[in-house]
């Protein structure tokens, strides 16, 4: 895991929480946007980045509540795309005294079908040995269809990619999560959630993204035109003016 955090205690704390084969470097516009006046934490999630190491089973809310309290978190608002809205939301079951508001873009829900194609191939190939063209079929699934019509921002995501070790897909990095099944308990959830979707994203994913937004009780939905499953990369000034107006609606 690794973190960066602005030493001002005094501002408002976000931590940005990444999708799957990515890591924190997928921030990056958000970063650069909001680090002048939020205490900002991006974390690599375990098993993620290029020092994710095989671990075996983890917990990935233990880790970034463990990253909170080293850089002297106590609340926080959470930032959290497709699988880091998972660990999000587990994060906040257990300890919701900790999370200040919740964003989900494109996110995961466990217990829902993914609709991910590529799932099987690249566990195959991993088996295998082939974590590279494990990747490249990744990459080549549906969920980064409208990423791949921008050749540099689809480069970008593709270099973070290679980075991954592939340690999910061969078996020798598995999560841990609180409940299989958590939508009963996030009917309770006291916290303010905006969760967005690119329109282009994958039927899976925007079915997810709207199981979230009926469920949680204070929640708002948000749909970002001409994006696809990472809207934050794909069009960061409207996710970064949603996300900036959401926080001060707060």
């Amino acid at each position: 895991m690794t973190s960066g955090a602005k030493p001002n205690e005094a501002l408002p704390a976000l931590v940005m929480l990444h999708g799957f084969a990515l890591d924190a470097r997928m921030w990056r516009r958000q970063v650069e946007a909001f680090s002048s006046a939020y205490r900002v934490l991006t974390v690599d999630l375990p098993g993620f980045g290029p020092q994710g190491r095989e671990l075996g089973q983890v917990d990935p809310a233990a880790d970034v509540l463990r990253a909170l309290d080293a850089t002297k978190i106590d609340r926080v608002h959470v930032v959290a795309n497709s699988f880091g809205a998972a660990v999000a939301s587990d994060l906040a079951l257990r300890h919701p005294g900790r999370v200040r508001s919740l964003t989900f873009v494109g996110p995961l829900l466990l217990g829902r079908r993914t609709g991910i194609e590529a799932w099987s191939r690249c566990v195959a190939l991993a088996a295998e040995g082939d974590k590279a063209t494990a990747a490249e079929i990744w990459l080549d699934d549906p969920l980064f269809e409208h990423l791949r019509h921008d050749e540099e921002l689809f480069e970008e995501l593709r270099g973070i990619v290679l980075d991954y070790g592939g340690g999910h897909w061969t078996g020798r990095v598995s999560s841990h999560w609180s409940d299989p099944d958590p939508v009963p308990r996030l009917r309770k959830l006291d916290i303010p959630a905006l969760v967005v979707s690119g329109e282009k994203d994958i039927p899976s994913f925007i079915q997810m993204a709207e199981a979230y937004a009926r469920t949680l009780p204070r929640a708002r939905r948000e749909v970002i035109a001409g994006a696809g499953h990472l809207a934050n990369v794909e069009r960061p000034a409207e996710f970064n003016a949603l996300l900036q107006e959401f926080w001060s609606s707060l």
